[in-house]
């Protein structure tokens, strides 16, 4: 037997399927998760900026466009982040009170960030600037998921804990 075998023996000896899916959900849902937010921080901080930086006319067109062509993407990440996110949950072990309401604060943020993003993506101009007026509905979002993230860093401490 040469050393990858060896090494691959070794390596996959201890891991059970119960571990490999929990290893695999988790993955899914916090690669779905940066996913998600890296390109919502990305039309803000320069999609944003510089559709405003376009005649208004052109503005409007580009807006619709970019937005149509992320729909798809953000209804699939939705998806993922929801599905493996009910899987982590009902696959996961009993917890405090305390855990349970910081976990319905991050559900009541998370339920804000997806409304809003599918409000973004259907929106006719997202948060450009139409007729003198803007919208921040991308910062809330990023806002919004910053303290999620804050608050499952949290929860995790707790579960590291055996809390």
């Amino acid at each position: 037997m040469d050393f990858h075998n060896r090494a691959r023996a070794l390596i996959l000896e201890n891991v059970s399927p119960d571990l490999l899916h929990h290893v695999l959900f988790r993955f899914i849902h916090i690669s779905s998760v940066v996913a998600l937010v890296g390109g919502i921080v990305y039309a803000r901080q320069v999609l944003v900026p510089v559709l405003n930086s376009l005649p208004e006319d052109v503005r409007l067109e580009t807006a619709s466009r970019a937005q149509k062509k992320y729909r798809s993407t953000l209804y699939t990440l939705v998806v993922l982040i929801v599905g493996s996110g009910l899987y982590n949950l009902l696959s996961g072990p009993k917890h405090t009170h305390a855990y349970q309401i910081w976990f319905g604060i991050k559900m009541l943020l998370v339920a804000h960030i997806i409304s809003a993003a599918i409000l973004w993506v259907t929106s006719p101009y997202g948060d450009v600037t139409v007729a003198g007026k803007s919208k921040r509905r991308l910062i809330s979002i990023a806002a919004s998921a910053l303290i999620v993230v804050f608050i499952s860093a949290y929860l995790r401490s707790l579960t590291q804990q055996g809390l």
